[in-house]
């Protein structure tokens, strides 16, 4: 069997004219990962953030028994809620407030022995419902940078008289 240059050629290019055009339409569309929905200062909030922070919310309340809100209005409160927590936290670094790992560690004692466990009973519970550690640690220093932050801000403001 004989092929002849011309043929050659012409199956040669047809490879190269019907090739790339459909490898562009292979291409696969765009998907939005996630998205920012707040910028406080110089840190972002993503749609991400948002909505962990919403379905744990949302999970708490069904604990609890509590009438849920729309969602779209309890959204809109969790994102405020995270706004004025990030605003808090970046005034909070900035003058100096800080919890180191051994107050930190204290406070996870703590809130262990509150729930009447030790801390690796405590660990193990968080993580069978579905919780960080680490993520946890770390919003409870934040708690308190920012516990300590308002702290300051009352004692700084009160006005105690000599006659009170």
């Amino acid at each position: 069997m004989r092929f002849s240059i011309g043929l050659f050629f012409f199956f040669l290019l047809s490879l190269i004219i019907v090739v790339p055009g459909q490898a562009q339409n292979r291409r696969p569309e765009p998907v939005e990962v996630d998205r920012i929905v707040a910028v406080v200062g110089d840190e972002v909030i993503t749609l991400r953030e948002l909505q962990m922070h919403t379905e744990r919310a949302l999970q708490q309340l069904q604990k609890q028994g509590t009438q849920l809100p729309p969602r779209d209005v309890l959204r809109g409160q969790i994102l405020e809620r995270m706004m004025m927590d990030r605003i808090q936290l970046q005034f909070a670094r900035e003058t100096g407030i800080r919890v180191d790992d051994g107050e930190l560690d204290q406070a996870l004692v703590r809130i262990a022995s509150g729930n009447k466990m030790s801390l690796p009973q405590f660990r193990k519970a968080l993580e069978k419902d579905g919780i960080e550690f680490a993520k946890f640690r770390e919003d409870i220093r934040e708690e308190m940078m920012i516990g300590r932050l308002r702290e300051r801000e009352v004692v700084s403001r009160l006005v105690i008289s000599e006659s009170e």
